[in-house]
């Protein structure tokens, strides 16, 4: 019995090493074509300087950007987990994407910590409606939940910008005043060659950037 147990325990443990070795390379791989999405998509502002693996599936990148007014800036990438079973089905089931992040720091912190959450929801008045009912969509501006009762209206303008870049789909913009002063996340899919439509990423990140300057929160 206790040799049963001790066999199957090996076969499990040989299975599970082989599945996190396989998807390793293969996220190896897919890193590299990553890196040629980036160098694209920061073509003529900058290029790769680096790479560091943080785990499996997450790496840092660092740029070397000649022009933006960006200082110290890196990209972290978050692939699918593939090399972890459970972990990578998690993801899956959660809907969880993978996603690049873009941070630097700013000539000038700014004077004030923002999150911006780019989230979508379709709302109706009952869970089942007839199939031959016609729906009228109404389309709602942003909104803003502020913990601070000093708040001040300026800061709607850079929750616009947000929602107006949607060729990028920002997932996430943060402002901080403290390092890094400026991060946004969008979707790793977002790089890809076949889906860009042209609107240079760089230019995006950097009008947000500014928005910083602007806005006196």
């Amino acid at each position: 019995m206790w040799r049963s147990i001790a066999i199957d325990v090996s076969v499990g443990a040989v299975v599970v090493g082989l599945w996190y070795c396989m998807f390793l390379v293969l996220n190896r791989r897919r890193c590299a074509r990553v890196l040629q999405w980036i160098e694209s998509a920061f073509a003529g502002h900058g290029h790769v300087a680096g790479v560091e693996w943080l785990s499996g599936s997450r790496f840092s990148v660092k740029l070397r950007l000649v022009t933006g007014g960006f200082r110290h800036p890196s990209i972290l990438v978050q692939l699918a987990p593939r090399e972890m079973p459970i972990q990578w089905l998690l993801n899956r089931f959660n809907k969880r994407q993978e996603t690049l992040t873009f941070e630097a720091n700013l000539h000038s912190a700014p004077s004030f910590n923002l999150d911006v959450q780019n989230h979508r929801w379709c709302g109706r008045t009952r869970r089942k409606l007839p199939a031959n009912r016609r729906l009228h969509m109404e389309r709602l501006g942003p909104f803003v939940i502020s913990s601070r009762n000093d708040w001040k209206r300026d800061v709607t303008n850079i929750v616009g910008a947000v929602s107006a870049s949607r060729e990028c789909e920002f997932l996430n913009v943060s402002y901080r005043r403290t390092s890094p002063h400026f991060s946004a996340t969008v979707p790793l899919k977002a790089l890809q060659p076949e889906v860009q439509s042209g609107i240079s990423i760089f230019e995006t990140l950097r009008e947000l950037a500014a928005g910083s300057s602007t806005s006196r929160l």
